[in-house]
């Protein structure tokens, strides 16, 4: 599955060269063979991209790639901000994932998270992984990294790739939280 995404993830970030909305027609449910109320809803289209790429302010410093996120990712006090959306429980230690962010994050930048804790690793044989909760995790941030807790939501319902018309729905209670880097 993980190639898949960063195939359709790679596909979608090269759209910003083209112009315009909905240029592409893609069968994102057409391998899902369980749980379909009808044949048709495995047929189901669905047009990319559904905003204009060039909408991005010209200025935007937009960045992403495939690769080891803490490897990928090393110049000190690079971005001014540091989205991550499902993202945090891929890692096979999430404490290197937080050290990389408060690395590369200019000081008195933000952290924006949202997602679940489904660690990819958890349960692998022969992979070692550090699985916290997310009040572990809090605990870090605030104590031993410094960021500061500028909002937070948890239990946030929320599906992830999957068809609107599928009889089985998978839904996580999520957390979101906005956290700032000190000004050091």
């Amino acid at each position: 599955m993980l190639y898949v995404c960063l195939f359709a993830s790679y596909s979608i970030c090269a759209l910003v060269r083209v112009r315009g909305t909905n240029l592409y027609v893609i069968y994102p449910w057409v391998h899902n063979f369980s749980n379909n109320m009808s044949s048709g809803d495995q047929l189901r289209s669905c047009s990319i991209p559904d905003v204009d790429p060039h909408d991005l302010p010209p200025s935007a410093d937009f960045s992403m790639t495939a690769g080891d996120f803490s490897e990928v990712y090393q110049e000190p006090d690079s971005w001014d901000c540091v989205v991550t959306c499902y993202f945090i429980d891929t890692s096979p230690n999430i404490i290197a994932y937080i050290e990389t962010i408060k690395r590369i994050l200019k000081p008195g930048g933000y952290w924006i998270n949202f997602g679940p804790l489904l660690y990819h690793f958890a349960d692998m044989y022969n992979e070692h992984s550090v699985e916290l909760s997310y009040e572990e995790i809090r605990r870090l941030m605030l104590r031993d990294y410094g960021f500061e807790l500028v909002k937070e939501e948890v239990r946030i319902p929320s599906s992830y790739i999957q068809s609107p018309w599928s009889m089985m729905k998978l839904l996580y209670e999520c957390v979101f939280f906005v956290a700032k880097k000190p000004l050091e």
